[in-house]
């Protein structure tokens, strides 16, 4: 079988696992980064060679450590694939709302925003993480591969230069939970503060890093 006969047994598994590539083949290599939901509820064999024969190499879990106590990875998955554990905090405390002025927000957007600017220190490890090619190709993912997961896709997509209806387009194809405002937001917060490198660089992290990325996932 080739790749796309192992990705397609894979989603036929695990919900919202796709190749980050699949609506931006012209800025991110196929079959490096994935985007998914929690594979573990479909832990299994079969699953872990169908991963190896994608080139899996490692794990970025986006769970919190609560999820994490109700569903764990296996010793097989533990001892054949890298694991990094990337707490994104979710908790969105109102006080923090209220004290940044950001109350008016819906829903959604005030997650959009805590993630951004509440989880710099988890999307420098995220971002570390990819940067490094013995951890590529990489699964990310959360629960549901939506809301975390999109945020984190998004920042990956933006910098390597996607188009905004490319990065709408992938966020869009996980659920009908999906609004394309959402991601709309993201980008201009970003585009508020410079664009995605200088955003990158207020989490912590070094243009030179940043830019060897590129060079390493770009087509």
């Amino acid at each position: 079988m080739d790749k796309n006969e192992f990705l397609s047994n894979v989603q036929k598994k695990v919900g919202n696992f796709r190749d980050l590539a699949v609506f931006n083949q012209s800025y991110i290599r196929p079959n490096v980064i994935y985007r998914s939901s929690s594979p573990i509820p479909h832990q299994s064999p079969e699953l872990l060679e169908e991963f190896k024969e994608l080139g899996i190499n490692s794990i970025i879990d986006l769970r919190s450590a609560i999820e994490i106590g109700h569903a764990t990875y296996d010793d097989d998955f533990l001892k054949t694939i890298n694991y990094y554990w990337v707490h994104i905090d979710i908790s969105i405390p109102p006080d923090v709302i209220l004290r940044e002025g950001q109350s008016e927000l819906t829903f959604y957007k005030q997650f959009c925003w805590y993630t951004l600017f509440y989880n710099k220190q988890q999307i420098r490890r995220v971002f570390d993480i990819l940067s490094r090619s013995e951890n590529l190709a990489t699964v990310i993912h959360c629960h549901a591969g939506r809301d975390r997961t999109g945020v984190i896709s998004s920042l990956i997509l933006l910098l390597l230069n996607a188009p905004e209806p490319n990065i709408i387009q992938d966020y869009l194809a996980t659920d009908e939970f999906t609004l394309s405002e959402d991601i709309e937001y993201i980008v201009g917060e970003i585009n508020k503060l410079g664009g995605i490198m200088e955003y990158l660089v207020s989490c912590g992290l070094q243009e030179e890093t940043l830019e060897g990325m590129i060079e390493q996932l770009r087509p």
